[in-house]
């Protein structure tokens, strides 16, 4: 069969599958679509995805693992992974790559693996749904990923069994699932707010040509953020009731934070929700201690506020990129489960003062895209049928006084430097589909059990989880697209005195290579090693370190004599970095796909691969 598309959400993963110019979205023999992004290791040894793991996080949090998304890719060191260690249930450790290691029931475990296992039950989900074998995949990420989150992802995939095809970012698949097979010209702003991180990508469509101007976003903000704020209103009613305090005790407070999502779910239709949340403990003689609570759409609203409004300076920054302003988009298109807020909707409605799109399911439009471009990528007839994307027109700017003089950095003996060579650009293919828009209504009461139920409604309940019934066919454009996509952060190499040269700017175009000429520093100097981070810092070590690659074996000779060391970058269409230095005179040369200190080597993943295989998932 051919490739699935598979959104990797926080939250939720969804699986799509295209077949006779149709995109259908995978279900579960509940008919459920939406797989949560949960996984618990259960005493008996065996190992639950989905929703049998979700419900475990009520009873068994310290073995139940959820949200590594926002973690995944991540050093140990940054402060993302002390503040999910201060939030989470479950342990995180420090692995021996400097990485964040999972502990549940004795056994350690790498964020790639726990995100492999939803990708497993995933793959299996699309088998039985199609009823044939499924190895390959376009994965999504954020578009604020950076190099290690994609790289860990991409990881993660192999692990799963799966040939990953493409690393997509979300904003660019919804807007492929959205915008093919329209003519005219179009610029389309993105705002993807999802369970864990936010993005804002603007688009450029002209016909069947997607050209992305700029991206930003924040890889740590998101509707699992929204749940924090009301679960700590829980908290403070529980301790005002009760003298309980949840937040020494890490079951009960996921227990609070089940119940927020539940209470944000229902204030979606809903103008005020009361609730009971049942045997949080138990007082003298064995009473339980339940708590009563109310909240109304209002208060959610001014609690949610500061959260949605950085999403709002994510967008400006974006424009700024793109030298836009908010009246310069024709459509804006919502993405993600914490678009269904109302509030959310009428802020992104004021700013950029045009009514959003939401036609397609903003949980679902993802791996829409997704599965589009796995269809195109897994037919190889009509993928040789795809036209060649136009070559972008550069002009370059003479200073004043003739010509810019060949660059030349004063290189640390154990650093380097690069810059700009040449712009190629990326082909891609897609077809679309449309589901009914979600609806919602009046208020309601719930009582939230000892194990918490999800919520039902439309829009977010079990009615959009198992889906409308299928739409009909959709039509296959007959011409291919083209997607021109960016990259989301600076790429950067370390100079003299600890400072950053840029060699790829920020929403650079990509696939690009980039390659810059310098010479030694240093008397009978033999060996350059090049440092790259990801970032727009000046000092490098506040930028993201990425790895390393070094040149050695260059003749020894006075500093200067030895020209040139060329030493360039190479970003794929997936945002794939590699790396390469050479010595012009010689030919001496060093390659690299750099080897990132929190992405296992391939012994580590095929050593991750057989562990994989041998876990009983129930």
């Amino acid at each position: 069969m051919s490739a699935v598309g598979i959104d990797l959400g926080t939250t939720y993963t969804v699986v799509g599958h295209m077949q006779n110019g149709r995109v259908q979205m995978l279900a579960d023999d509940t008919g459920r679509r939406l797989l949560p992004s949960v996984v618990s290791f259960h005493p008996n040894g065996e190992v639950l995805v989905g929703q049998p793991a979700r419900e475990r996080r009520a009873v068994d949090s310290k073995n139940t693992i959820f949200g590594v998304k926002r973690l995944i890719g991540r050093p140990w060191a940054a402060p993302e992974i002390a503040m999910a260690r201060s939030r989470l249930p479950f342990e995180l450790k420090e692995g021996p790559g400097h990485g964040p290691l999972v502990v549940a029931r004795g056994q350690e475990y790498t964020l790639p693996e726990i995100s492999a296992l939803v990708l497993r039950r995933a793959r299996l989900l699309a088998e039985k749904a199609t009823g044939a074998p499924v190895h390959r995949a376009v994965i999504t990420v954020p578009a604020s990923f950076n190099e290690l989150q994609r790289a860990s992802t991409k990881v993660a995939g192999r692990v799963a069994g799966l040939e990953v095809l493409r690393i997509l970012n979300e904003p660019t698949a919804a807007a492929l699932a959205y915008g093919l097979g329209k003519g005219g010209r179009e610029r389309i702003a993105v705002y993807d707010f999802g369970g864990g991180t936010f993005d804002c990508t603007l688009i450029d469509r002209s016909g069947h040509v997607f050209e992305v101007l700029s991206t930003s976003g924040d890889s740590f903000l998101g509707g699992d953020d929204l749940d924090g704020v009301i679960a700590e209103r829980l908290a403070d009613a529980l301790l005002v009731r009760h003298r309980l305090d949840a937040r020494a005790d890490p079951q009960v407070f996921e227990r609070l934070r089940l119940a927020a999502e539940g209470i944000k779910i229902e204030l979606s239709s809903a103008d005020r929700v009361e609730t009971r949340i049942r045997e949080l403990g138990f007082g003298p003689g064995g009473v339980s201690l339940d708590l009563d609570f109310a909240l109304t759409r209002s208060e959610f609203e001014t609690l949610a506020a500061p959260l949605v409004e950085r999403t709002l300076r994510v967008c400006k920054e974006a424009m700024t990129f793109a030298h836009l302003d908010v009246g310069s988009f024709e459509r804006v298109v919502l993405v993600g489960g914490s678009v269904h807020i109302p509030f959310v909707r009428r802020r992104v409605e004021a700013f950029f003062r045009i009514a959003p799109t939401v036609h397609l399911n903003p949980e679902e439009v993802v791996a829409m895209g997704a599965a589009i471009q796995a269809a195109a990528l897994s037919d190889a007839t009509r993928v040789r049928s795809i036209p060649a994307a136009p070559t972008p027109r550069v002009q370059m700017h003479e200073p004043e006084g003739g010509p810019r003089p060949t660059p030349r950095i004063s290189l640390h003996p154990k650093s380097g430097a690069f810059a700009l060579d040449q712009i190629a650009q990326a082909t891609e293919r897609a077809t679309l589909m449309s589901t009914p828009p979600p609806a919602g209504s009046s208020s309601v009461k719930v009582a939230v059990p000892t194990a918490p139920r999800m919520p039902s409604f439309p829009g977010f309940g079990e009615a959009a989880r198992r889906g409308p019934s299928q739409p009909p066919p959709a039509v296959v454009s007959p011409v291919a697209p083209v997607l021109v996509d960016v990259t989301p952060r600076a790429l950067v190499v370390e100079t003299a005195g600890g400072f950053c040269d840029v060699v790829v700017a920020r929403n650079s175009k990509i696939p690009c290579e980039r390659s810059r000429g310098f010479a030694t520093v240093q008397d009978g100097q033999t060996c350059v090693r090049v440092r790259v981070a990801q970032g727009e810092a000046e000092h490098f070590v506040d930028n993201f370190y990425l790895g390393e690659i070094e040149l050695s074996g260059l003749r020894p000779a006075p500093r200067g004599e030895v020209l040139v060391i060329v030493v360039g970058f190479e970003v794929d269409a997936n945002g794939t970095l590699k790396v390469r230095a050479s010595e012009q005179a010689t030919g001496l040369e060093a390659r690299a796909t750099l080897q990132l200190d929190v992405v296992s080597g391939d012994l580590s993943i095929a050593r991750m691969q057989a562990r994989a295989a041998s876990i009983p998932m129930a």
